[in-house]
């Protein structure tokens, strides 16, 4: 028996008015921005990508901020300037700071003849205060010298204004230009000067003068007068030397990276992909690669080739793309069969699509992590090798190569230690920002990590 309902008394439950599931309040998060948050939240790794930027930038910028013009147009005058040692940090904004106020211990023999003059007054009205250590408690050093703290820049200036020096007509005839311009004396003496009875000076002659030395660099050669990172012993700028060893070994370890990715993911993504046979071939001719020492294989190719920066390119391509091949093996073996892999084959798709479109995007978050993590081991190891003298590129100037010849130095001379110092704190620094940037990036395309705190 049916019992009878009325139906106006029948309620939707549906109505607008009510709503049983809570509304998402947050906007969804993709992959690549869940990957972003993450990485900004650990402060250290985001110090480490803006110092590895600003190494970068400078490497770039570098060189063009202070290009060394006085060795660059006048070799001369720039070795002229360190033929009493090398020069030490200065810069005259920054001279409160111990490291760049250009000091230097010196040791002279004579006191009365190389150290008292100077502390004369006149010399010091004429150059500023040369002497930073107290003579009145100085004591001779065992093999009879003795050391004192001086100003380097104005002790060589000193010295070389009165040293008589050659110069070229040009030049001279530029020193009394300017003294007829500015009623400037530059000119102290003259030794031998060559002139025409109609008294100008004598083309293509050499003169020898004694001139105020620095006074005419800088109208000369607009030499400023001090050196940011010092000057070494060729006299270079380490400065400018810094950077443009920095841009060598950067180089290098982009190209090799890019290279090296591209190899070792293609050859890693046949693979992987393929299995069978053809990854039994390629492991195996990897394992024959791998075999070979890295060190005799870059020893053979520069005593072949000679070490230009191409040759220590392959060098590092020929065996680098191994590990990465290896990754991306261990990648698209871990994909390929995943239910959209599936999908897009029993679609139609063929074999490049799937490896292009569907497996490689997964597998891109691993790839930027290796290419981050690989550049500094580049950088380490052309550095190691510059360092110890396997890489050699002639008149170019690396970071390893500045290192080596400035330990050469810091045996002679223990004062000496700024030329150590700047390339050495350039590859530390390099190398802790490359891998605390490279781990963390790491650790924000784990996939397993995604959505945790």
């Amino acid at each position: 028996m049916s019992q009878q309902i009325d139906k106006s008394k029948l309620v939707l439950a549906n109505r607008e008015d009510i709503r049983f599931d809570e509304e998402f309040k947050t906007k969804p998060i993709g992959y690549y921005k869940d990957a972003w948050i993450r990485f900004k939240k650990n402060k250290a790794s985001v110090v480490a990508a803006i110092i590895m930027m600003f190494l970068i930038f400078m490497s770039i910028v570098g060189p063009f901020v202070n290009s060394d013009p006085l060795y660059n147009n006048q070799v001369t005058h720039a070795q002229k300037l360190v033929s009493r040692g090398e020069l030490p940090p200065y810069i005259r904004s920054l001279s409160w700071i111990p490291l760049f106020n250009g000091h230097r211990s010196i040791s002279r023999s004579n006191l009365e003849m190389d150290i008292l003059p100077l502390v004369d007054p006149d010399v010091v009205e004429e150059f500023g205060q040369i002497v930073y250590t107290n003579l009145d408690n100085l004591k001779q050093n065992p093999d009879g010298t003795y050391t004192i703290r001086v100003h380097f820049y104005r002790f060589v200036n000193y010295v070389l204004s009165r040293d008589p020096m050659n110069l070229s007509t040009e030049e001279l005839q530029l020193i009394l230009d300017i003294e007829e311009a500015t009623g400037e004396q530059l000119l102290i003496s003259e030794q031998r000067v060559w002139r025409n009875p109609d008294g100008t000076l004598v083309e293509g002659q050499t003169h020898r003068v004694t001139i105020k030395y620095f006074t005419f660099l800088e109208e000369a050669y607009d030499f400023s007068g001090e050196y940011w990172f010092g000057a070494n012993l060729r006299g270079r700028d380490v400065f400018a030397s810094l950077w443009n060893g920095a841009r060598i070994s950067l180089l290098i370890a982009f190209s090799v990276s890019i290279i090296n990715i591209i190899i070792g993911v293609i050859i890693g993504a046949i693979s992987g992909y393929f299995g069978g046979t053809v990854d039994l071939t390629i492991q195996r001719i990897s394992e024959i690669i791998g075999g070979i020492p890295f060190l005799a294989l870059i020893t053979l190719l520069i005593l072949r080739y000679g070490s230009s920066i191409g040759v220590v390119i392959i060098a590092f391509t020929l065996t680098g793309w191994l590990g990465i091949a290896q990754v991306t093996r261990t990648q698209f073996y871990r994909y390929k069969n995943r239910e959209y892999v599936l999908a897009a084959r029993t679609l139609g798709a063929n074999d490049v699509r799937i490896m292009s479109r569907h497996i490689l995007p997964n597998a891109v978050g691993t790839l930027i992590t290796v290419f981050v993590l690989y550049i500094p081991s580049v950088i380490f190891s052309e550095s190691t090798f510059s360092y110890l003298g396997i890489i050699n590129y002639g008149d170019v100037i690396s970071v390893g190569r500045m290192l080596a010849d400035a330990q050469n130095r810091l045996k002679v001379e223990a004062s000496l230690g700024f030329l150590v110092l700047f390339p050495a704190l350039f590859v530390s620094f390099l190398m802790l920002s490359f891998n605390l940037f490279g781990n963390e990036l790491r650790d924000a395309f784990n996939p397993s990590l995604r959505g945790v705190e």
